[in-house]
Parts: C-alpha cells; structure tokens; sequence
C-alpha cells in the first residue's frame, strides 16, 4: 500500500511560514527522521485472519438466512391458519322480498354457516377486497354467461339492477352477476363474486344493491362490494346468512343457527340475531333487541327508508333503519292466528310487505285454510282484516307498488290487488311457469319484477303498468 507524499517528497509543497500544526520553525539541529511518515510511505501487507475466520464468518451467514426463512414460512402459515379459520356457509334458493315499498331487492337463498373456532373481535369486518371479478353495475360490458340460471333479482331505480345466478360455462357450474340499465330490457356482464353457487357450508344464492356502488351476495355466506360489483370481499358473521335488506344507509342481515345439509342450509334453524352495518362499510354489529331462539324464515325482513320489521315463528321486531336497538312489538288482543307464537313447528307460515299505509301481512293457514290478508296502520300493534286472498296456489311472495296495488305470487302464477280484498291474475303471455314464482317486487308505482321458481327457464318477468301485466326478460 502506498502512502501520502513524505515530508521531504518533491511532490509536497514547502510549507508558507508555518508547520501544518499552526508553529514558526525553530532553527537548531537538523530534525530527526520521520518515523511516521516513512511508515506510512511504505508497503503494507495485511495479516491474515485468525485460522477459521471464514468458516465461522459462513457459518453465522447460513445461521441468518436460515432464520429469515424460518421466520417468513412462520408468517405464511399464520395466513393459511387464518383462511382456514374463516367459516364456510351454505345455502339453497328461497324466495326473498323486496327491501322497502319504494326499492326492490329480490332473491331468494339461505345461508348455513359453521362457527369458526376462532371468532374474530367485534365489530366483524371483511378480509381485503379480491382482484377485480369484472365490470361494475353501472358500467357493465360484453354478455352475461351463458346459460346463465337467475335465482335474485335486485334494483336501485327505475333503470339500474342485476341478477345473480349460477352459469355452466365455468369449467363447472358458477356464480354470475348481469346487470341492466333499462329495466330489463337487455342485459350485459357484472363482476361476480368467486363464492360458487350454494353447496354444503359454501356459495350465495342472492343478491342486494343499495344504489350502485354497495351491494352484498349472500346465502348463504355473505360476499359485499362498494364499487359496484367490479371487486368483491368475503364477510365473517357468526352463523348462516338467510336474509338481507339495505335501505337509507345501512344494510341489515339476519344471521340464523341452522343445520339443513345441502341446498337447506337455511332449514332446521334453533335461533337468530339481527346484524347491522353502514353501507359503504363492513363492520357488522348485532343489533340490539333483534334476537330470539326461534326460527326465522327468509323473507321475514323487510324495510322502509324509516323503519325495519322482522317476523319470525309469530314474533315481530321493529326499529330504525338510520340505527339504535329494535324491540318486539307487543301484538294486541286477539291477533292473527300467524302472529301467535307456538311449538316450533306449529307456526302458521306468513308474508309482510311494508307500505305507506301501514303493514300488510299475508297468513298462508287461515281458520277456513285460505290465506287472509291483514293490514296493521299502527307499527304492528293491532291488526284489522282485509279478507281472503282468493289466489290458486299457495302464496310464496308478497309486495305494494309505493302507493298503489298488492302483487302476490304463488306457486300458480301472479295475481294483483287495487283494494286489498279482490284479487286478480295478471296477464302472462302464456300458460305459467312450472311451479309458478318464487319471489315479486315492486320498483316504483308502474316497475317491477319477478323471478320463477325454476330458474332453468333463463329468465325473469317484469311488468310496467304496476303488475297487471308481465313479460319474460330472457337472460342469455
């Protein structure tokens, strides 16, 4: 190794008056020789290395990385424990009813979820979005899949809305979304959820958007979207998801104890609990006073842009929609014979369809074994009969066009009501579908939907002269 320039190197320029260290040169003897700098002007060699230095030095390295690995292996099985621990629901297609008199949101699937042996800390929140699945609701592209199967029907308007069902042109059966902006009229492709149809404790059935940025799938686990379908993200509630509504801001969900197998996930249930979130957010919180060990049927939750109501085995809850607990309306003397708690398993089957004048409340095993129609004007708390519901088949689904006519449909057809007590087939444009519809909703005064029980026909029927009469909208 070379060093600096020496003191007396021809390379260094002669000091100016003074030393480098700040002193006048003293005159005297010549001075002694600079140790230091001839040191530093000579060739250094290095001295090696203790024996075994290298080998400790790749030793401690091979340490290291193999603790790095150990540490990210440590991580990733924490992530695969946690999508391990993220409960499975179940569901098969019920019907479902429209989220209010002025919105409609149909499908028709319950949810069986297993209990997660880890429950995550309130609130419940959804895991990050997915990748996108597709366009969103208002900006949708190309065409549905084909032999696209609907089992839900949802609209946020007079024009937007979409279908959920499953399609085969998956390598194996799928879930699919396709949406609308006339009502029906022509249909393109929707971002779906990767939740598959309602298998076992996995898959949705149904279908809600509140307007066209949030919406949820469910039934029976539960899927939300906040951009209008294009990403989708699972959501964790304690139990099976059979029913949901949204309406103002929030969205409601009722969260059943179930244990149907298969397609059933939402039979054989013991108990349920009413969540609630905002709408733009996945923090789901029981709702206060909505819970009971009874059973609920899907389509017993029903909302206006004020108030919601829940029935279930002949108990009604209600509460505000904007948040805060519900209660059990305490039902005056006598009731409808549907609105008499009793066994599990002797409970009277019945349909509620909030509307501007009231509640109406459709008892499918009336005294005569005809179904009866009640209207309550008072938040439930008395009830005056409006008559029989003189309609073939039995009653699956029950709505009110926001301030006009009753539409019902049966498993023989459709059939509408000006005054709630004369009942009317709607016109078809032929025979019935086999096994009649599963579910009707009204949209606004003219619009509204409805879904057949088979949904192997590929289609939905609307109506828009407020259900005198209905059209097959095909859904390629």
């Amino acid at each position: 190794m070379t060093g600096p320039p020496g003191r007396d190197d021809p390379r260094r320029p002669a000091p100016h008056g003074r030393e480098a260290g700040g002193r006048p040169p003293a005159p005297g003897p010549a001075p002694a020789p600079d140790l230091i700098g001839e040191w530093l002007g000579a060739d250094v060699e290095p001295l090696p290395p203790p024996p075994g230095t290298f080998e400790r030095i790749r030793h401690r390295a091979r340490r290291r990385r193999a603790a790095r690995l150990a540490g990210g292996l440590a991580g990733t099985a924490l992530v695969v424990a946690g999508l391990l621990a993220v409960p499975r629901l179940a569901g098969d297609l019920l019907r479902d009813h429209a989220a209010g008199p002025d919105r409609v949101a149909a499908g028709g699937l319950r949810t069986p979820p297993a209990a997660s042996p880890r429950r995550p800390a309130s609130p419940l929140r959804s895991a990050a979005p997915h990748a996108a699945q597709g366009p969103p609701l208002a900006a949708g592209a190309g065409v549905p899949a084909a032999g696209f199967r609907p089992s839900s029907v949802t609209f946020v308007g007079p024009y937007h809305g979409a279908v959920l069902g499953q399609a085969g042109a998956c390598p194996r059966a799928c879930t699919a979304l396709a949406g609308t902006a006339d009502y029906g009229a022509s249909w393109y492709r929707v971002g779906a959820p990767p939740a598959g149809p309602p298998r076992g404790p996995a898959g949705v059935s149904q279908v809600r958007f509140l307007d066209e940025s949030n919406g949820w799938a469910y039934g029976p686990s539960l899927w939300a979207t906040h951009d209008g379908g294009s990403r989708w993200a699972p959501v964790w509630l304690p139990g099976r998801v059979i029913d949901l509504a949204a309406a103002g801001d929030r969205a409601f969900a009722v969260v059943a104890s179930c244990t149907g197998a298969g397609p059933g996930y939402a039979a054989r249930c013991s108990s349920f609990a009413l969540y609630s979130a905002a709408a733009a957010s996945d923090a789901w919180r029981p709702v206060p006073g909505a819970a009971a060990p009874v059973p609920e049927a899907p389509g017993g939750l029903q909302l206006t842009q004020r108030r919601g109501f829940l029935l279930a085995s002949g108990l009604l809850f209600t509460g505000p929609v904007a948040g805060g607990p519900w209660h059990r309306v305490a039902v005056r003397s006598p009731p409808p014979a549907c609105l008499s708690p009793r066994p599990a398993g002797g409970r009277p089957a019945a349909l509620i369809a909030p509307a501007s004048q009231g509640i109406y409340l459709a008892c499918l095993a009336a005294a005569a074994g005809r179904p009866a129609l009640y209207l309550s004007r008072d938040g439930g708390r008395s009830w005056q009969a409006e008559g029989p519901i003189t309609a073939a088949g039995s009653p699956t689904s029950l709505a009110v066009a926001p301030g006009g006519a009753l539409v019902l449909a049966t498993t023989a057809g459709l059939y509408y009501s000006a005054d709630a007590r004369t009942w009317h087939p709607a016109g078809l444009p032929g025979p019935s579908p086999p096994g009649g519809f599963g579910f009707v909703g009204m949209t606004t005064l003219s619009q509204g939907v409805a879904v057949p029980s088979d949904p192997g026909l590929h289609e939905i029927y609307r109506t828009l002269d407020g259900g005198i009469t209905w059209q097959p909208s095909v859904i390629p």
